[in-house]
């Protein structure tokens, strides 16, 4: 799609849009644009420090015309009206939420006018109303004899809106097949070269322990808006057991994941791990075997230019004996660790020196993974843990988090993906405007849709 976009020169083959054939030594970004191919990236292309309409005009057809606020917000208005895409157009790009940050993207690549439109899990953070409402408008622009390629990992949404599949596997066309005459369990077992069997989720374990393992006490923290302002959250979590957080990008999932992990100061409240109060901070919470997976690799996870040794040292700091000692680093103490780790949890290509950055972003979550639970933490603070992973790099996320679980372990899973949260969690709550709130026994998805975006009568989460 890099290729398509201009993004990439390929080193051979050949590129055609309307049947006509491209030259690939002059393909860029802007003769894509001008051709009428826009892409809406699974990372933000947005420029932090502008507003919504302000992306919508920078580097777009009407660029070089004078900018004239009111106008390009009136247009920006008009298109999300349209499309049902509700983002704060007034805002910085910077400010808003992950799933705020792609519906300004699909915006942007709708208001260019696109004939070949590429989305790039574009579904990843909307919640099932929005996606449903999302559908029809792509439908409408492959009616208008406009091409829509979609990416997604999402089989069920892949068999509800395609007409043809192609399915890539370590860079080559596994096949192309049409949507109406294949299956989830198919298209799974050519992305992944074999048969993908149910994930198991074994009996909760009995774990005799007097305190909850994790536990949140009128917890209230800063929001990067009102919205997002964490307002007196009470929660427990047992040893043994998974609870799930719903949500919608942009009601607080940031503010209560950077509270849990240290590096956002609470102003009032508790957090407890084992019946024991915690200071707030990074180092005090590792100290008490609290550990984090992000879905935000590059925001929160894993630090690229740095190699999976040093990744998996990182958080190590000065305080893990095992790689540093009198501030040393113990450098073969930590290339023996990454071997280990390398071979446990598969990574690919399996060398220590590769850089995480060029990794896939299944291998990249596994550095992560690795880190984390080979610190011995038996709390786990998960935040959309499998955000941009493919079937089986989602799967085996899963897979180690219910590990964690039937080992006595407790998992607190903050996720955007509902089914994610309703498969692995053993209870549930939804986090709407900053608070918890109760789920609806037995609700549909578009029920929960409703909670979720504030629209139904909710009770506080106990």
């Amino acid at each position: 799609m890099h290729v398509l976009a201009g993004l990439v020169r390929p080193d051979a083959g050949e590129l055609a849009l309307g049947g006509d054939s491209v030259d690939v030594a002059r393909w860029s970004p802007r003769a894509a644009l001008r051709a009428g191919v826009a892409m809406v990236h699974q990372h933000s292309a947005l420029v932090p420090a502008m507003t919504v309409p302000e992306n919508l005009f920078f580097g777009g057809p009407r660029t070089g015309a004078i900018f004239r606020p009111a106008r390009e917000r009136s247009r920006a208005e008009a298109l999300a009206r349209r499309f049902g895409l509700e983002v704060p157009l007034g805002a910085r790009v910077d400010t808003l939420s992950v799933g705020q940050r792609q519906r300004a993207e699909i915006l942007r690549a709708l208001d260019r006018g696109a004939r070949v439109l590429i989305l790039d899990e574009p579904t990843a953070a909307l919640t099932p109303g929005e996606t449903v409402a999302l559908f029809p408008a792509l439908r409408r622009l492959a009616e208008a004899g406009r091409a829509v390629i979609f990416i997604s990992h999402k089989l069920a949404e892949i068999e509800g809106l395609a007409d043809r599949v192609s399915v890539l596997r370590r860079g080559r066309l596994e096949g192309t097949v049409s949507a109406r005459e294949t299956s989830g369990a198919e298209l799974g077992k050519m992305m992944l070269g074999r048969d993908l069997p149910p994930l198991v989720r074994a009996t909760r374990p009995r774990v005799e322990a007097s305190d909850a393992a994790f536990a949140l006490r009128g917890l209230e923290a800063p929001g990067v808006r009102e919205a997002s302002r964490l307002r007196g959250l009470d929660l427990e979590l047992a040893f043994g057991e998974i609870v799930g957080v719903a949500g919608i990008d942009g009601n607080g999932q940031r503010e209560l994941e950077e509270v849990l992990v240290g590096v956002r100061r609470p102003t009032a409240g508790r957090i407890l791990v084992a019946g024991r109060a915690v200071a707030p901070g990074v180092r005090s919470l590792r100290a008490a075997g609290v550990a984090h997976l992000s879905g935000e690799r590059e925001r929160g996870g894993l630090v690229p230019g740095m190699t999976i040794t040093e990744n998996l040292a990182l958080k190590g700091s000065y305080d893990d004996r095992r790689f540093f000692r009198g501030g040393l680093w113990r450098r073969s103490a930590a290339l023996a660790t990454a071997l280990e780790s390398v071979r446990r949890f598969g990574i690919e290509p399996p060398d220590p020196a590769r850089d995480v950055g060029t990794l896939s972003g299944g291998n990249a979550q596994k550095v992560a993974v690795a880190r984390e639970l080979g610190s011995g933490a038996r709390v786990l603070i998960a935040c959309n843990p499998t955000r941009g992973l493919d079937v089986g790099s989602a799967r085996f996320v899963h897979e180690q988090v219910l590990a964690l679980r039937a080992a006595g372990g407790a998992v607190l899973l903050i996720s955007t993906e509902l089914d994610e949260v309703l498969g692995l969690s053993d209870r549930a709550v939804a986090l709407v405007r900053g608070r918890f709130v109760a789920l609806p026994q037995g609700a549909d998805a578009a029920a929960i849709g409703a909670v979720l975006l504030g629209g139904a009568n909710c009770e506080a989460a106990a």
